[in-house]
């Protein structure tokens, strides 16, 4: 019968498949930041540098660090951590809030101690810069000509609100190389309705608003399952990745052997 057949199938297929899903992405993935230093260490001629906005306790930050030890990296990378270590930010601006009643973030929420970092950080790394305040005051013009050299290979938003979002973004552009990756943590707010948080952001870049010939394309295998991971493309780009050596393309027409659907 249908309700058999209903019981087999919610039962059968689709819990189990919810469940080898939620094993797969529960905890906090790090599979992007590992793939994406590989990818630069084995292609493109650095040094580079990884930006994160909104570093909190330090959970990301410290095993980004490590990641550039595991893979050899910690000579042509340099970590910087961007955060006011005073937790979020009061906010009246509706492009912040979130649309379910008793789920915006708290002014004060993800306070931490730029001590204890700063601290843990220097006992056990030195590829390292934390830049204490609000971003608008820590991306100086100085600091920014640096990305000029050490090209930023990963900006890492993570600060909640658009419009902190949107400073970093405002600010950072004409630095970035085309083909560097930036990663929205809280993509999926508001579902990742295009009038609040980072997904408005997305939105409002991708369709002009920071310039024309600037976009933000979705990389697939970076993001899996969720839509956080971006390859930042600027055609009228002051500064560029360069590759280690000249990349050399072979076009071939492919035979007939079968016709299934196997090579």
């Amino acid at each position: 019968s249908d309700g058999v057949r209903t019981f087999i199938y919610l039962n059968l297929i689709m819990k189990p498949r919810m469940l080898i899903r939620r094993l797969l992405h529960t905890f906090y993935r790090m599979d992007h930041i590992y793939l994406l230093l590989a990818e630069f260490k084995r292609t493109y001629k650095g040094p580079f540098t990884i930006l994160e906005f909104g570093v909190a306790d330090g959970y990301a930050f410290t095993k980004k660090l490590y990641a550039t030890r595991y893979l050899g990296m910690e000579d042509k990378v340099v970590v910087h951590g961007f955060d006011s270590f005073e937790g979020m930010p009061e906010t009246q601006d509706q492009r912040d809030k979130s649309s379910v009643a008793g789920t915006d973030w708290k002014p004060g929420q993800f306070a931490a101690s730029y001590e204890g970092l700063r601290n843990y950080c220097a006992s056990k790394y030195s590829n390292w810069r934390l830049h204490k305040g609000y971003f608008e005051n820590t991306l100086t013009a100085d600091l920014l000509q640096e990305f000029s050299h050490n090209k930023p290979m990963l900006v890492w938003i993570d600060c909640d609100y658009y419009t902190s979002a949107r400073t970093v973004m405002e600010r950072l552009i004409p630095y970035l190389p085309t083909g560097c990756v930036v990663y929205f943590d809280e993509y999926e707010f508001n579902f990742g309705s295009r009038f609040t948080g980072e997904a408005r952001l997305v939105h409002e870049i991708n369709n002009g608003q920071f310039g024309d010939g600037i976009e933000l394309v979705l990389d697939r295998e970076l993001s899996m399952d969720l839509s956080r991971c971006y390859r930042f493309i600027n055609v009228n780009a002051s500064t560029q990745l360069e590759r280690h050596r000249e990349l050399e393309q072979v076009w071939s027409m492919r035979k007939r052997g079968n016709d299934s659907p196997l090579p």
